[in-house]
C-alpha cells in the first residue's frame, strides 16, 4: 500500500510542477526540476510520464518540439489532491522554478522520443536544443521498439560527439 502511495504522490509532483509552470516542458527540463530537488530517478519520472500522458492527466505536444502540458483533468487533480504533497515539498519545487526559470529554459537540452507509426515502423525523433535555438534535429524510423530505445538512449548519453560526428562529416564531406 506504500509504494501505491509514493507512486501516487510522485505522480501529483510532475502533474503540480507542470501545473506551477503554466507552459510545456520537454521531458528532460520537467526531469531536471525533479530530480534538482527531490530523490525520485529518472527513469521512474519517464514512466510516470508515461502513464499520466495514457492516463489524460498530461499531452505531449509533438508539434512544439515535444513539450508536455498538463490537460483540464490534470489541473483538476492537482487542485483536488495537490495537498497531498507535502507542504516543504511544494514549497521547495515552487522556490526552485521561481528562481530557475531562465536557467531551465536556456540551457542545452537533449530530447529523444518515439512513437509508433505502424506495427513494424517506429520514429524516433532526436533533437540538441540549446538556448531555445534547434542545433539539430533527426527524425529516423526504426523496425522495433527496441532500437527505437537503443536510439533514444545512445542519443542521451552521447549527444555531444553524436552531434560533433555528423557537423565533422558534413564539413569534411566523409
Amino acid at each position: 500500500m506504500g509504494n501505491f502511495q509514493h507512486k501516487t504522490e510522485d505522480k501529483l509532483i510532475i502533474l503540480y510542477v507542470l501545473n506551477k509552470i503554466k507552459i510545456g516542458l520537454s521531458r528532460e527540463q520537467l526531469a531536471y526540476i525533479i530530480v534538482q530537488n527531490l530523490q525520485m530517478r529518472y527513469m521512474d519520472i519517464q514512466v510516470y510520464i508515461d502513464q499520466l500522458v495514457n492516463d489524460h492527466l498530461i499531452r505531449e505536444d509533438r508539434h512544439n518540439g515535444s513539450k508536455l502540458l498538463i490537460t483540464p483533468e490534470g489541473t483538476e487533480m492537482v487542485e483536488q489532491l495537490g495537498s497531498r504533497i507535502p507542504e516543504f515539498t511544494r514549497e521547495m519545487l515552487s522556490a526552485f522554478i521561481k528562481n530557475n526559470k531562465s536557467k531551465i529554459f536556456k540551457e542545452t537540452r537533449t530530447e529523444a522520443t518515439y512513437e509508433e507509426v505502424s506495427p513494424n515502423d517506429y520514429q524516433v525523433s532526436l533533437s540538441l536544443v540549446e538556448n531555445n535555438i534547434n542545433l539539430m534535429h533527426l527524425t529516423l524510423s526504426c523496425p522495433d521498439k527496441a532500437q527505437a530505445l537503443a536510439l533514444c538512449d545512445q542519443w542521451k548519453r552521447h549527444t555531444q560527439s553524436i552531434y560533433a560526428s555528423i557537423i565533422r562529416s558534413l564539413v569534411e564531406g566523409e
